[in-house]
């Protein structure tokens, strides 16, 4: 699996942690042409293509008191199942806290058991790695939350102040974006 430059985390405690993840991903955003107003779908093609993976997502209705969703790394693409019984706004921060996994590549527990039972019929070498979002206690559950809540508020915020595009095409955007009034976002 290849990981994209500068997301593996580095030495730091604390703050100091938080805002090299903040840096690195302001930088990927940047280098993705993430554009406010933000799409998550939008930013899971962009990130596949660079990646050269497909992203999936699919919405499912998860029990309640389980995970709120999961990423399944499967030989061909990188699927994201998220709670499908939650608001979009919900089902937008579930999605980018699983991407926070894919970026960091942080590693999933060893065997495909639970998966198994959960997914009747399922091969064993289906999957080859997975991580379920059930709560905050380690530090990857924490880093992929931290990278679903920066970009959410850089999102919402960008989403109320910056311009609305006024073109699809690239090239005209990044002269849009030079010219006009930077906001600092991406």
């Amino acid at each position: 699996m290849r990981v994209l430059p500068g997301m593996r985390q580095q030495q730091g405690e604390g703050r100091a942690r938080g805002r090299d993840l903040e840096r690195r991903i302001r930088r990927l955003l940047r280098s993705l042409d993430v554009q406010p107003p933000l799409s998550v779908p939008d930013l899971c093609t962009a990130l596949a293509r660079r990646r050269g993976r497909r992203i999936e997502l699919r919405a499912f209705p998860l029990q309640s008191g389980g995970p709120l969703g999961a990423w399944l790394e499967t030989p061909n693409a990188d699927v994201i199942v998220f709670q499908k019984e939650t608001t979009p706004h919900h089902q937008d921060h579930i999605i980018l806290h699983e991407l926070g996994h894919i970026l960091a590549d942080h590693p999933g527990p060893p065997g495909t058991a639970v998966w198994e039972s959960l997914l009747p019929g399922l091969k064993s070498d289906a999957i080859r790695r997975a991580l379920l979002r059930c709560s905050y206690d380690t530090e990857e559950e924490q880093e992929a939350e931290l990278v679903a809540t920066i970009v959410g508020e850089w999102a919402s915020i960008l989403d109320h102040i910056a311009p609305s595009r006024q073109s699809d095409d690239p090239a005209v955007r990044r002269v849009q974006a030079a010219l006009g009034d930077h906001q600092g976002w991406l």
